[in-house]
């Protein structure tokens, strides 16, 4: 898009999820008129999705969806179209869980999760790795209680 730029923002925070460290920088038709926003990857993709639909912009601080109400203060189990269980620990003061996952060792402990849907990848944002880093995994094929 001639209205964006695409660049290392690790100090910005991102102009929906909060989160600091972004990837693109946009002043154009994915937000209001005569605003702009800086967005990390999953934020710019979820504007670029509704934009593609041709529905309205939608207005800087839409929060990404996070994990689904009935396992807000649950331990959860998330299984992927390849096989993988990643287990989510309890929310903690921050916001932040204990990630692990049975196949591979993670790079980081604790995440925040950004986006848990079936039939969508599961995102989170590291916190005890790089601060600006986006991990996903294969789609989402089953979430349960741990």
């Amino acid at each position: 898009m001639a209205d964006s730029e695409r660049g290392d923002f690790k100090d910005e925070k991102c102009s929906d999820c909060g989160e600091t460290g972004c990837t693109f920088k946009h002043w154009g038709g994915l937000v209001p008129a005569g605003q702009s926003g800086y967005f990390c990857g999953f934020c710019w993709d979820e504007r670029i999705e509704v934009y593609g639909r041709g529905e309205k912009t939608k207005p800087l601080g839409v929060k990404p969806p996070g994990i689904p109400k009935e396992f807000l203060d649950k331990k959860i189990k998330a299984i992927t179209e390849s096989g993988s269980i990643y287990e989510l620990d309890q929310t903690d003061r921050d916001d932040e869980r204990t990630v692990s996952c049975d196949r591979r060792k993670l790079r980081f402990t604790r995440a925040r999760v950004i986006c848990l849907r079936v039939g969508e990848s599961l995102f989170l944002r590291p916190r005890d790795g790089s601060n600006f880093d986006l991990w996903w995994t294969s789609p989402v094929v089953s979430i349960e209680a741990a």
